[in-house]
């Protein structure tokens, strides 16, 4: 029997059937990220896979020399700027070939070396966050491909229950970036279709998560899936069907408290 792939691999797969639905006419048109076209978005995920791959073989002392990997982040850069500008069918090759070579070469490096540390852009991690981090960009970046494709292909059954707490656990790193940040609020985020409630509460710089029910200036209520999106920014809580209880002000303006990714 075939063995069953990664769920990064799943997850990658299922960002290539996105990118191939991008129609001829559709790599110029707007996607969920702000600013940026279908290609941009694109060279952003191939240009990161390439990052990734180069950054774990050097974790691993593994040689690149003479491979087509960035240097650095600068070189990332400047990648990600040629590559926005090619032609489709060279930016999806490309963006198949990063694809496959990087969850290759987690695979590996999680079956042969699982306590590699790597370092990524905001820090070092073990092989686990690096696997974590490459599969939440499939989905997302997947995801803001839908205005260009003019359609939305479901996300794999599996996801939310496996992002959900963990988007949530990131909010403590997003707030550092935040306007608001040395304020004080609170937000209950209940899901409805599922097992899930948690209280991040921001005070004195930091933001902390807990999971529990409790009070909170605000509470978002609704659908794992629909939370997720408000989370990720892509979308208000009334894009997703997501319900605010008590103060509408700050539940409205939740990104402001937690931008990015």
């Amino acid at each position: 029997m075939e063995a069953q792939p990664s769920r990064l691999r799943q997850a990658g797969d299922w960002y290539l059937d996105n990118v191939e639905a991008v129609p001829a006419d559709g790599w110029g048109h707007s996607t969920l990220c702000a600013g940026w076209t279908a290609r941009h978005v694109v060279a952003h995920v191939a240009s990161g896979d390439q990052l990734f791959l180069a950054m774990l073989m050097d974790a691993l002392g593994k040689d690149r020399t003479g491979l087509d990997l960035p240097t650095d982040f600068a070189d990332r850069r400047q990648r990600f700027e040629a590559m926005s500008n090619w032609e489709p069918a060279r930016l999806k090759e490309s963006a198949k070939t990063a694809s496959v070579d990087m969850v290759a070469a987690v695979g590996d490096a999680a079956r042969e070396a699982p306590q590699t540390i790597v370092n990524v852009p905001f820090g070092q991690v073990p092989i686990p966050v690096v696997r974590g981090l490459r599969l939440n960009e499939y989905i997302i970046h997947g995801h803001d491909l839908t205005p260009a494709i003019g359609r939305s292909l479901p996300i794999p059954d599996w996801f939310i229950d496996r992002a959900l707490g963990d988007s949530i656990n990131m909010m403590s790193r997003l707030h550092q970036r935040s306007p608001h940040k040395g304020k004080a609020a609170s937000f209950h985020i209940h899901r409805t279709d599922g097992e899930g409630e948690w209280i991040l509460r921001a005070a004195d710089g930091q933001a902390v998560a807990e999971s529990t029910h409790g009070k909170a200036d605000v509470a978002l209520r609704g659908p794992g899936e629909g939370l997720y999106w408000v989370l990720m920014g892509r979308g208000s809580p009334g894009d997703h069907g997501i319900e605010i209880h008590g103060d509408p002000a700050l539940g409205a303006g939740f990104k402001e408290w937690f931008p990015g990714p």
